[in-house]
């Protein structure tokens, strides 16, 4: 399975909600599941596949976990800046300034709702993850300056060049 990379423009779509919890649904995950352990991430979300639905894995300590509609419903109040990268933005990364713990809400796969509070790394994994699905990505966090430079670099490197 691949991961769509910058500037591929699945990146930057808003994900649609997930109504239908079926056969299809557990195949997406599972297909995400192995792509995240395959690149050795610690989170993934469904554009980074091509899939334009609200769906993130997360890797709890060696267990993934599947977030189907997920949503931030608390915040601390507490924030901290840490470094972090993106397998959709390969040798980028940025210091972002994220809630250090939050409550959130989502839906596992047998369409049941589930509610649990996230704290430390598994916080930053979610935040990063639904701006994936809000379509955002590390690099609109970075000042303009890197972004010209990353965007130089994905040019030099001809990543996109379809001729």
């Amino acid at each position: 399975m691949k991961i769509r990379e910058y500037p591929d423009p699945v990146l930057r779509i808003e994900s649609e909600e997930v109504t239908r919890y079926d056969k299809s649904l557990k195949n997406i995950i599972r297909q995400m599941i192995n792509a995240m352990k395959f690149k050795e991430g610690i989170g993934l979300a469904a554009n980074q596949i091509g899939i334009t639905e609200r769906i993130m894995v997360l890797d709890f300590n060696g267990k993934p976990m599947e977030l189907i509609n997920p949503e931030i419903t608390g915040k601390s109040k507490e924030k901290e800046f840490q470094f972090e990268s993106c397998l959709s933005c390969p040798d980028f990364s940025a210091s972002m300034k994220r809630f250090i713990g939050i409550d959130v809400e989502f839906i596992n796969v047998s369409g049941n709702k589930k509610k649990m509070h996230l704290e430390g790394i598994f916080a930053r994994v979610f935040q990063h993850e639904l701006d994936h699905l809000n379509g955002i990505l590390i690099i609109d966090y970075a000042p303009n300056r890197e972004r010209f430079n990353y965007n130089l670099y994905i040019t030099k490197e001809n990543k996109y060049d379809r001729d």
